[in-house]
């Protein structure tokens, strides 16, 4: 009836258009079709967010607007050991929230999630323990987000997972921090680092110690703040290298200024620090103070170089003076004059008036030759009470003559030393180069054969060198033709000095010495025959004929029974530089059968710094044979001691002039005591020639110093004397 009275409240034009009963049921069959394919997409949706939950390594319950769980998935199941229905319609609170980390009662007014359930706000906790069943608890991260019906809030979704792996790993990581932070504040280094505006951004306790502040002012500063004027522009341009290439740099040694205005000398090393994207954000790295390294350096160079007493150049300075003043005059086409002094009489100044009087003359002696000469000029001693007077571009024999005469007159005046009055007066034998020779050696002996000639002809007067004063040259050439007999015809002989532990009196090794024993000549001393084998080139077969024979000595006697000692064998620069020097080594060592670590070769350092590029790689390959280096005669070098650095060595020997008067000088016993030192800084062995006497040794057992050799412990000796002396000392 409804219905059929509705239409009588339509107009016409609707009444027209009435649907019929077909379509009434179309439509209905429509809306029935869409209803079931919606809730078929409410089910698969439903569905899928079930699979979603079920499958989630991230734990997911729901709690209503009073906390009780109104869902929960499988990780969270597995994560807090429950069942599902342990958990369903149970307060959340009371099943993971027991105690706080420190034992204290968790009230549910403080739960998060509770918080967040009734303001509707979503909350992220970063860490927060929850508990299991089996009453064990973990740490965890979780997200609480608000749900709504409606618009009215109903509850809640909460998503946690478990950090116990992070919080070990931060753990660990805190840990490790402390660990390195304590090695770095007890470091003896200073460690440090830097932003990329050269700001510090640390600074161990020591670093800023090492400069006199403390670390909160030191950080305040700018790292290059302190650095040495002069040494500005090299910390500047490393440190723009560094960050316009991200690389590290090393052994840079610069000058910092200390609080109380003095600068210390710093090696640092530093490398790049990245950020976890892998950008540049600044440098961290370790510097050591290395100022008394380098006072000991420097004392050591000026020690080696210069004489004790007087301060002047050393024989060992004055030939690189000579090379510069050769080349200016190649240069000015003029003339090196070389002028030996002997002092006439000085011997028995000492005795008379003793070695303090002496040493105030030699001191008087040298202020009045510096009135005599020019700038451009080096006066030396040579020792005792011998000097040479290098005078530089001189125009022609007058003007020599003139200074010569004017170092005589000046000599000549009385000098009064010890309330004494003396007079004094020298005798100058001179060479010239180019004239009698164009090289030092050369010059220096023909100078020092015309002072003889001065001495002879009544002292106090000069004379220059005359060829007829060269008797020597008939004894070179003469030595010269029998040298090379004498190898053919087995004239020479080996000789070995002991090389001792100072600590146990034990031999430790040998330093095998040639002899020359001639039946025209007889027994020629090494200092005569040695110089001229080394200018004819014979010196290497000779050298190669030593290398053998003290292989085979040495092998030798450990097949008779005797404990290992090392053999040490001089090379000379010649044999250095010979292509076959390796294969010539390996061949003694193969000939012989003595294992390599038992040979010792003996460098010099003018061998090891002429050429010092090939000779780092004649180095490295003698080393991969598996011989020992030491350097011989330390010490007399004119060198950096950067070298050491670079020729990977295993000893140092401490030449016997160092060691003559370590007792008596205190010039030569700083000399060795820093020698020592220095060796022991660079884990080198250290071995002291020419002992003497027990004061020596003493000194040397007390400076640190391993072994000694020397006529106090025992001469050269025969092999079969040496094999006695070994099996006396070695069997005690």
């Amino acid at each position: 009836m409804i219905w059929q009275s509705a239409p009588s409240l339509l107009s016409p034009a609707v009444h027209s258009i009435a649907p019929s009963p077909a379509d009434i049921h179309s439509h209905y069959a429509d809306l029935v079709m869409s209803h079931q394919q919606m809730v078929a997409s409410l089910r698969e949706s439903e569905e899928r967010f079930r699979l979603l939950l079920d499958s989630s390594p991230e734990a997911i319950f729901g709690v209503d607007a009073n906390g009780i769980c109104t869902f929960v998935n499988p990780a969270c199941l597995r994560m807090l050991g429950y069942e599902m229905d342990e958990m369903l319609g149970k307060s959340v609170h009371a099943l993971i929230h027991h105690t706080y980390p420190d034992g204290r009662p968790y009230p549910k007014e403080h739960c998060h999630v509770r918080h967040s359930t009734l303001q509707g706000r979503p909350t992220h906790v970063d860490s927060e323990v929850h508990w299991r069943k089996d009453g064990s608890s973990f740490p965890v991260e979780y997200w609480s987000h608000p749900m709504y019906r409606n618009g009215e809030l109903v509850g809640a979704v909460v998503t946690f997972i478990d950090i116990s792996e992070r919080k070990r790993a931060e753990e660990a990581l805190r840990a490790s921090e402390a660990r390195y932070r304590a090695m770095a504040e007890q470091s003896a280094d200073w460690i440090w680092a830097v932003d990329l505006q050269g700001r510090h951004t640390y600074s161990n306790q020591r670093g800023a110690a090492m400069l006199g502040y403390a670390v909160d002012e030191f950080l305040a500063m700018e790292a290059g703040e302190l650095v040495h004027p002069d040494d500005l522009t090299l910390y500047r341009e490393n440190f723009q290298k560094a960050v316009a290439t991200a690389h590290a740099w090393q052994n840079v040694v610069l000058r910092r200024r200390h609080r109380d205005g003095s600068y210390r000398i710093i090696e640092s090393n530093a490398s790049p620090l990245f950020d976890e994207a892998g950008r540049l954000i600044g440098f961290q790295g370790v510097d050591r103070d290395i100022t008394e390294r380098k006072q000991a350096e420097e004392r050591i160079q000026f020690l080696a170089h210069h004489d004790s007493l007087t301060g002047l150049p050393n024989r060992i300075l004055l030939r690189d003076r000579f090379e510069h003043a050769r080349a200016l005059a190649d240069e000015s086409k003029t003339h090196v004059a070389m002028l030996f002094l002997d002092l006439d009489n000085f011997k028995m100044v000492n005795d008379t008036l003793g070695h303090a009087a002496g040493d105030q003359l030699l001191l008087n002696v040298v202020e009045r030759l510096s009135r005599c000469t020019r700038g451009i000029d080096t006066i030396s001693r040579q020792g005792g009470d011998e000097f040479i007077v290098l005078l530089g571009e001189m125009p022609d024999l007058g003007t020599i003559e003139g200074i010569a005469d004017e170092i005589l007159a000046g000599l000549s005046e009385p000098v009064e030393i010890g309330g004494r009055c003396l007079n004094t007066s020298c005798s100058i034998g001179i060479a010239i180069y180019p004239d009698d020779g164009d090289d030092f050696d050369t010059l220096l002996q023909k100078s020092d054969t015309a002072m003889y000639d001065a001495k002879d002809a009544g002292r106090n007067t000069y004379r220059f060198f005359d060829v007829a004063m060269n008797q020597q040259a008939h004894e070179h050439l003469l030595l010269q033709n029998r040298l090379h007999q004498a190898l053919v015809r087995e004239e020479f002989l080996l000789d070995f000095q002991p090389q001792i532990d100072i600590g146990t009196g034990r031999v430790i090794g040998a330093e095998a010495l040639l002899r020359w024993n001639s039946p025209e000549l007889g027994e020629v001393e090494p200092d005569r025959f040695i110089p001229v084998a080394e200018e004819s080139g014979l010196i290497v077969p000779i050298g190669s004929w030593v290398m053998v024979e003290a292989c085979m000595q040495a092998q030798a006697w450990r097949e008779a029974g005797f404990a290992d000692i090392t053999i040490s064998v001089n090379l000379s620069a010649m044999q250095f530089r010979r292509p076959n020097l390796i294969e010539s080594v390996a061949g003694a060592l193969n000939r012989s059968g003595l294992p390599p670590h038992l040979l010792e070769l003996e460098l010099t350092e003018s061998i090891l710094l002429e050429d010092a590029g090939n000779n780092l790689d004649t180095v490295r390959r003698l080393r991969a044979l598996g011989v020992r280096l030491s350097i011989d005669d330390f010490g007399t070098g004119y060198s950096s001691f950067s070298y050491l650095k670079r020729f990977v060595v295993d000893r140092l020997k401490i030449d016997r002039s160092f060691v003559r008067d370590i007792t008596t000088d205190p010039d030569d016993a700083a000399i060795v005591r820093a020698i020592i030192q220095l060796a022991r800084s660079l884990r080198l062995g250290i071995v002291a020639e020419g002992v003497e006497t027990r004061e020596q040794l003493a000194f040397l057992l007390d400076e640190g110093c391993e072994e000694a050799q020397g006529y106090l412990l025992s001469p050269p000796l025969p092999a079969a004397e040496f094999e006695t002396y070994l099996r006396k000392r070695n069997n005690k």
